[in-house]
């Protein structure tokens, strides 16, 4: 016959378990958060001057066309520089929406993993107190 204070005590430290558990799940998901706010600081912060670039590759583009008393040759490397300048900044584009995308991801795999671990805790102490149970 197992004691009554073992079960108690048995008892306590698996929801001492569960409550870590739950509590690494939680800072999981703030720090997931705490990522997005980041990302979203740093979309306000760079969409202005990608706005404006976008404004400035434009004006290029209508100044380049509108010289009339420049040679084809030099008209042709102004506009070259401002496709390339556009090129550039729709990679920046992808890549910052890549990054929010896998940092995503890898925010959910770790808050899966972390939930993963605490249940099979949950499991191994159910398994320890079934044991336990039997004469």
């Amino acid at each position: 016959m197992i004691p009554t204070w073992v079960a108690v005590v048995s008892g306590i430290s698996l929801a001492i378990l569960a409550l870590s558990a739950i509590v690494i799940a939680l800072a999981s998901v703030a720090a997931a958060l705490g990522v997005r706010e980041f990302l979203r600081v740093l979309r306000e912060l760079a969409g202005p001057a990608l706005g404006d670039v976008r404004q400035l590759i434009g004006a290029i583009r209508v100044e380049a066309d509108g010289l009339v008393g420049t040679s084809r040759e030099m008209r042709g490397r102004i506009v070259a520089a401002a496709d390339a300048a556009q090129a550039r900044l729709a990679d920046l584009d992808a890549l910052v929406e890549v990054v929010q995308v896998e940092t995503a991801v890898l925010d959910a795999a770790a808050t899966l993993r972390t939930v993963r671990r605490g249940l099979s805790l949950l499991e191994w102490g159910r398994r320890t107190m079934k044991r336990r149970k039997k004469p």
